[in-house]
Parts: structure tokens; C-alpha cells; sequence
């Protein structure tokens, strides 16, 4: 499959991930990152309050402050809650893909035994087996996105400043669609006992399939955040409130739910490629991998 043929597979699959998992009662899943991203974004909104209140405060009080040492120590403080605002909003992507690795790689495991009847071990070693691995390929991304934007806005320093802007844009965002569709197809190629050096060589050659998953997954957290940190400069009207409000709540469901429709997606997607049912580290049960199949026939024909 070329770029665009696996850009459209993964949309497709995310179309389909959802009557999948209204079929199989898989929605509830949902639960778990909708608190999860209240928690992480209210904690670096705290973060944000408190950085912003020691800068006023330094502000303020510069010139009652004893010593160099005493603004210096203020300073720090500022900055110190300064990068955990930023880890707490910035990279909420990537960290709700860390903390929620145990979940999405059992969730995509119950998808791949319905789509298969593929089973797998549990093992404690294996989970922080896997937590450890996601953790290193959200360093790994996390560090390579933010080299290509460092790199991209060092490039474009003498451009004039809208259309450096924009080619900054155009350029990581992409980027950051790529690595965010990394982190969840890895799930799959984790269980199939690709380690990541074989991940990165198979998602580099199924681009089309990472930018697809990665988008969507990153569209409706964005959207979010925008609508979040612009409604105060909306006008105050009743019925514009009203309407922001309304496009708030639904862009939130949208990001809780985010994580749960790309796994899904990945899944589906990664099984339409390489076929898991023919995986040679999964158990099956003979009858249960033949109803799966006559199944999986059945459902191609009526398609």
C-alpha cells in the first residue's frame, strides 16, 4: 500500500472503531482517560496559576526582596512550575499514552481476540515490561519532535515572521501526527515481538497508517485546548456563551476519547495489514480461532 492508501485505511478504521466498539460493548473503556485528562489538565492549569502568581508577585515585590539570592530563589520557583505547566499541558499527549499503556495494550488485546481469537499470557514482568517500553518511545518522540521544531524555527529565522509561522507549522505538526500514530501501532507490534528498532523500521514503511491514527488522536486533543483557552475572549452573550460552552463539552468527550478510538483503529488497521491471526507468539483454541475465521468471512462477504 502506498502513503495515501494507508492514510485512508486508518481513517476508515476509525470510522469502523466505533460501531466495533458499540457492538462489542467496548465504550466503557472510555472512562478511564476521560478522568485521566481531567486530572493532567487541571494539574498543569494549577501549575500555570502558580507560575503566574510567583511572576506577579516578583513583580510586585522586587524591590522589598532582601537579596540577589531571594529573587534568584523566587525565580527558580517560577520556572520550576513554568516546566511543569509545560509537561502537564504541552506534552498531555504523550503522557496519556504512558500512564494509560497497562489499558490500551489490554484493550487492544480483546479486540485482537474478537477480530482472531488470538490470546495472551498475563505477566506482571511483561506489563512493566511494557510500561518501560512506552515510556521510552514517548522520550523518543517527545525528543525528536521537539529537535525538528528547534530545528525548523532555526532554519526560518530570517523569514518574515507570519510565513515562518506557518512553515513551522505545516511542517511539525505532521511530524507530530507521525509520532503520536507510532506510539499506538507499537501496541501491536510489542505483542507480535518486534522489538523497537524492528517498530520504527515497520512504521516508517507504513507512514501513511501512523499520520492517520496520529491526526485524528491529536485533532480532537488540540481542538480542545484551543476552544479551552480562548472562550474567555469570546463575546459574553448569552446565546455565543451558550454555543462555546456547547462546542466545549463535545470537544472535551472528543479528546477523552481520543485514545480509545486510535488504539481501536490501530488495531483494526494493523490486523487488515499483517493478518494477527497469524501471529506465532498469541494462544488460541482451535474451535474458538475457527469461529473466528468463518466469522471474519462472513463479515468480508457482506462488506
Amino acid at each position: 500500500m502506498n502513503f495515501f492508501q494507508l492514510l485512508g485505511l486508518g481513517y476508515k478504521n476509525y470510522v469502523k472503531g466505533i460501531g466495533f466498539l458499540i457492538k462489542h460493548r467496548l465504550y466503557w473503556f472510555a472512562l478511564f482517560p476521560l478522568i485521566l485528562f481531567v486530572g493532567v489538565y487541571w494539574l498543569g492549569t494549577y501549575f500555570e496559576s502558580i507560575e503566574l502568581s510567583i511572576g506577579r508577585d516578583i513583580a510586585k515585590e522586587v524591590k522589598n526582596l532582601d537579596s540577589l539570592n531571594e529573587v534568584t530563589w523566587r525565580s527558580v520557583q517560577m520556572h520550576i512550575f513554568g516546566v511543569l505547566n509545560t509537561i502537564f499541558t504541552k506534552f498531555t499527549l504523550y503522557i496519556v499514552v504512558v500512564i494509560l499503556s497497562p489499558l490500551l495494550s489490554f484493550l487492544s488485546e480483546r479486540i485482537e481476540k474478537i477480530l482472531t481469537g488470538n490470546k495472551y499470557k498475563f505477566s506482571l514482568i511483561q506489563l512493566m515490561h511494557d510500561i518501560r517500553r512506552g515510556l521510552k518511545i514517548a522520550l523518543r518522540n517527545i525528543s525528536w519532535e521537539y529537535f525538528i521544531i528547534v530545528l525548523m524555527i532555526g532554519l526560518t529565522s530570517f523569514m518574515d515572521s507570519s510565513f515562518k509561522d506557518f512553515l513551522v507549522l505545516a511542517v511539525t505538526i505532521p511530524i507530530g501526527f507521525y509520532f503520536y500514530g507510532f506510539a499506538f501501532m507499537d501496541y501491536i507490534n510489542e505483542r507480535r515481538r518486534l522489538n523497537i528498532q524492528q517498530s520504527i523500521y515497520f512504521v516508517s514503511k507504513h507512514k501513511g497508517l501512523a499520520v492517520a491514527i496520529g491526526s485524528i488522536y491529536s485533532i480532537f486533543f488540540l481542538s480542545f485546548f484551543y476552544v479551552f483557552r480562548n472562550i474567555s475572549k469570546f463575546p459574553t452573550d448569552t446565546s455565543t456563551q451558550l454555543f462555546w460552552g456547547s462546542i466545549l463539552v463535545i470537544t472535551f468527550l472528543l479528546a477523552a476519547i481520543a485514545p480509545i478510538l486510535a488504539i481501536t483503529s490501530a488495531t483494526l488497521s494493523m490486523h487488515d495489514l499483517v493478518d494477527l491471526s497469524k501471529n506465532e507468539h498469541a494462544l488460541r483454541e482451535q474451535k474458538e480461532a475457527e469461529a473466528h475465521k468463518i466469522e471474519n468471512e462472513t463479515v468480508q462477504e457482506e462488506e
